[in-house]
């Protein structure tokens, strides 16, 4: 048997791992599981994660009570001088920008992020590359276009699969049992 406060322990814990994963779908699924569970609301990250799973924009002024959360090995500074919680917000939050704008030039791109357009342009590159967010990059005139994945489209797509295939059962009916068919939906009108 796990004692509760250990339990809050490891729910604090695996609410910092997951915000400080990267950005795309396995952490959303993680995020959806923590932000549903009620005791996550008592913990003091609650804030950063339910912004985080509603897609919402992070400043940096709002993560300094979180950082006081973080194990020394969480505070690390990788290669390009940026930590593994800045990383984070910043992918974080251009994938929220994503859902916002249709289009950001890579200056406001910056300003939005808080970062230099740069390196708002390498991290947008790096995350369409890997295919954790949709869009393209016109270099041209400096500008991220972001692409929605159409779910609405999908689902119609797959609706009209669906239709054309009871079409072409109901086809092959009425060649083989015609009269039977012709019988059987008569009856079905008469109801």
């Amino acid at each position: 048997q796990i004692h509760e406060s250990e339990r809050l322990t490891a729910l604090k814990n695996a609410t910092v791992c997951t915000i400080l994963a990267a950005a795309g779908q396995p952490r959303s699924r993680m995020l959806a599981t923590l932000y549903k569970d009620e005791r996550c609301q008592q913990l003091s990250c609650f804030n950063i994660l339910e912004k985080m799973y509603l897609d919402r924009l992070i400043k940096r002024t709002e993560l300094t009570e979180f950082e006081t959360l973080l194990q020394a090995h969480q505070k690390a500074v990788m290669s390009d001088g940026m930590t593994i919680l800045e990383h984070a917000v910043i992918e974080h939050n251009l994938l929220a920008a994503s859902k916002l704008y249709n289009n950001i030039t890579l200056e406001g791109l910056g300003q939005l992020l808080e970062i230099p357009p740069e390196k708002a342009e390498r991290i947008a590159s790096r995350m369409i590359t890997e295919e954790r967010m949709c869009g393209h990059i016109d270099q041209i005139d400096s500008v991220v276009h972001f692409e929605r994945r159409q779910m609405l489209d999908t689902w119609d797509k797959q609706i009209q699969s669906l239709c054309h295939q009871v079409n072409s059962i109901i086809d092959k009916v009425t060649v083989k049992e015609g009269e039977w068919l012709n019988k059987t939906m008569e009856a079905q009108m008469v109801q």
